[in-house]
């Protein structure tokens, strides 16, 4: 194979391709890059000029991507390369024209300018097959509204729970509308996109290290993805770039029914106060001398201000924020950092956003200011009789998402 690219179009294509490979496997070939030059049909169609284009694919058995890059080729030829080492010496070659020749004994030889290079490669037959980037429901969304929905919900997905759906989000498309779930059995974080035409209904559960990935390649632009559901793995196409991953085999809880049904206080608060309040109070709560134990803060939710407080071994601290609250004062005990992160996720754009509360033992819904489709909960007659609370109208015409987030507290020391 005797190859040449220009180096700055390897380089780009190279470098996400890198975040895919570089995880340790047992196979030696997954921990490579695959280049075909021309691209072959085990390993996906192509439909551009087969002449000028090497097709380059990285793929750890679960996850992969597969892009295209502008080429001469001279010798054909399908090889794996080891992904370290060559995006070491391509960032390091001169700027221009790069290229890789392989002979019979897979010795690669990369070239460019007074600069060379020799590594060994191994035969492209070796690579695993990848799934077809093939499926009958196709979706098409800017990239700039599935980039919010990502970043507003995937942050509540869990790490390494012992419930596989826990360590994804579910993706829900029903009804014209796309619903995005993440939970770590402490918070809950939920989005929804309207679709603009009629599009088939799909359910599917992404793993939440999958979708931080691809939110770094999405940008904030009108540009649409697309969004292809296969048999078992879901594609994400970006330009010219497949990033595909294996669904989640699991059934997603019904998340509906643990949100309340009524509340006994509704607070109106800014978005950015009680976020500066909660981050300072993270430098208590984050405390680890006095042991494993995290210590909660404690949030009283009180007519005209919420008093912020938290003790550790190393210090305490108190604030107040000032509010709106319709109902029972109530106060209860959070995970600073659980908190935290549902409030940071809430777009900039939401400058008062609305707490609904019931009692120390149940979880508060975190909406914007307006509402949201998400919860039916209504006011507790109990303490609000007849009358209903008043909201303030969401201009939901400017807004391409809405979310919601559920947090629980923790218990509390009488």
């Amino acid at each position: 194979m005797k190859v040449t690219f220009d180096k700055a179009k390897l380089l780009a294509a190279l470098i996400p391709l890198s975040g895919i490979s570089q995880t340790k496997n047992t196979l030696t070939s997954v921990e490579g890059l695959l280049f075909e030059c021309p691209p072959v049909e085990r390993y996906g169609k192509f439909e551009g000029d087969m002449d000028t284009t090497c097709r380059i694919s990285a793929f750890d058995l679960e996850k992969g991507m597969q892009t295209t890059v502008d080429c001469d080729i001279e010798e054909q030829g399908i090889y794996v390369i080891n992904t370290s080492k060559i995006l070491q010496i391509i960032k390091v070659m001169p700027e221009g024209d790069v290229t890789i020749e392989i002979d019979e004994r897979n010795k690669v030889k990369v070239t460019g300018g007074q600069s060379s290079f020799e590594i060994t490669a191994q035969n492209g037959m070796d690579f695993p097959t990848m799934p077809k980037f093939i499926g009958e429901r196709i979706y098409n969304i800017p990239q700039h509204i599935i980039k919010d929905i990502i970043n507003e919900t995937v942050f509540a997905v869990a790490q390494n729970d012992q419930r596989p759906f826990f360590n994804g989000a579910l993706f829900r498309i029903a009804n014209g509308s796309l619903t995005v779930v993440g939970c770590d059995g402490n918070r809950l974080a939920a989005a929804k996109t309207v679709f603009p035409e009629d599009v088939p209904d799909a359910e599917m559960i992404i793993p939440g290290k999958f979708l931080t990935e691809l939110t770094k390649m999405l940008g904030d632009t009108e540009d649409e993805l697309t969004l292809i559901l296969g048999r078992k793995h879901v594609i994400f196409k970006i330009d010219e770039i497949y990033f595909f991953v294996r669904m989640i085999e699991a059934t997603y809880m019904q998340y509906e029914k643990i949100l309340p049904a009524t509340y006994r206080a509704q607070c109106y608060v800014s978005r950015k106060e009680l976020l500066g309040a909660i981050d300072r109070a993270l430098l208590i709560t984050e405390d680890r001398l006095g042991g494993n134990s995290k210590p909660y803060v404690k949030m009283a939710f009180l007519k005209d201000r919420i008093s912020i407080s938290s003790v550790s071994s190393n210090g305490s601290v108190f604030e107040e924020v000032p509010c709106s609250l319709e109902g029972e004062e109530v106060t209860l005990g959070f995970n600073c950092r659980l908190l935290a992160d549902s409030l940071r996720a809430a777009p900039d754009c939401d400058e008062t956003l609305r707490i609904r509360l019931n009692n120390p033992l149940m979880g508060i819904l975190i909406e914007p200011s307006g509402g949201t489709n998400f919860s039916n909960a209504q006011p507790d007659p109990e303490v609000f009789g007849e009358r209903k609370l008043d909201t303030v109208p969401a201009d939901k015409e400017d807004k391409d998402t809405e979310y919601m987030y559920f947090v629980m507290p923790r218990r509390m020391n009488n």
